[in-house]
């Protein structure tokens, strides 16, 4: 199945919740210090924990047959960072092998999980003011972007991204591939990219900059009442097809600063994640920040019963 057949033919795809942070919070392995999980598929342990939190995942979605999207743990496994550590393994490559790994055990339901080459912005995420220009992303990006497409991947997934040019940067080299690809911004809570632009700003100027416009776009990292979707044009929510909720509503800074574990209701998060889905036709849902199987639980079972 492709990606745009998945978004086609369903009018709900899960797509993980948190596997960095809950890794985070693990007592039995520890992240790179440079390239967060991405190391993980060389350990035996750490490889043992992320199947396991992808399998997670993907239980929920095939007990109740929902296609499900998986993202490779290559978030900061960026050319800069990967020479840096001086790995000497083609980590983004193996990372897609693994996943495939991962796909291959389900059987008849493998047709319905997507792998996505997944890409971060090249400094922090919260710091719009850090990003590239659209030159200098495409150069900085690109390799890593070509390691992921040259693998079996359904898409490629530019996530957490604060700022426009370097959104518009990873978009051009993405769309150099000929691969389906996402662009997923980090918003405040006033509904706007952390650059200060709204949505219906960075959609269009990415569109209107690439022969192959992304299939669509992605929030990430954001509760999902920072969208304010109901002040949202119609034509940005047509283009906005995924939201990976955080579980808490604390502002980025507060959130990413915090020791202890941050989330507001279940409820209340489920529900508004499943009004987006019901009333806004979010059709790709799952969790960033402090989410676990639980959230894609009440997801599922809310939305098979409203179904």
């Amino acid at each position: 199945m492709s990606i745009q057949k998945a978004i086609e033919e369903n009018n709900i795809i899960l797509t993980e919740a948190s596997v960095i942070e809950k890794l985070r919070r693990s007592e039995e392995i520890s992240l790179h210090p440079r390239l967060e999980n991405a190391t993980l598929i060389y350990d035996g342990d750490g490889k043992r924990i992320l199947r396991e939190i992808y399998r997670g995942y993907i239980d929920i979605a095939h007990e109740a047959n929902f296609p499900i999207n998986i993202s490779t743990p290559t978030w900061r496994a960026n050319r800069e960072r990967v020479l840096g550590a001086d790995i000497g393994k083609n980590i983004n490559g193996d990372a897609v092998r693994f996943l495939n790994e991962v796909r291959g055990e389900w059987e008849d339901f493998s047709s319905r999980i997507l792998i996505g080459g997944l890409i971060g912005c090249k400094n922090d995420c919260y710091k719009p003011q850090e990003g590239l220009q659209p030159d200098k992303a495409y150069s900085f990006h690109s390799w890593q972007i070509e390691k992921l497409s040259k693998e079996n991947i359904d898409y490629l997934m530019a996530a957490t991204v604060p700022a426009i040019p370097e959104a518009v940067g990873m978009a051009l080299a993405m769309e150099k591939t000929k691969i389906p690809y996402f662009i997923s911004f980090v918003i405040n809570r006033a509904g706007k990219i952390l650059d200060g632009s709204s949505l219906q700003t960075a959609f269009d100027r990415i569109d209107a900059e690439c022969t192959m416009p992304p299939v669509g776009y992605m929030i990430n990292c954001a509760y999902p009442s920072f969208l304010k979707a109901h002040d949202q044009p119609e034509s940005v929510l047509k283009r906005l097809l995924g939201f990976q909720g955080n579980a808490s509503s604390l502002d980025h800074d507060k959130l990413d600063g915090s020791f202890s574990l941050q989330s507001d209701s279940l409820e209340d998060w489920g529900n508004r994640m499943v009004a987006l889905n019901k009333v806004h036709v979010v059709k790709i849902l799952g969790g960033c920040c402090r989410t676990d199987v639980n959230h894609l639980k009440y997801i599922v079972e809310k939305l098979s019963t409203i179904n």
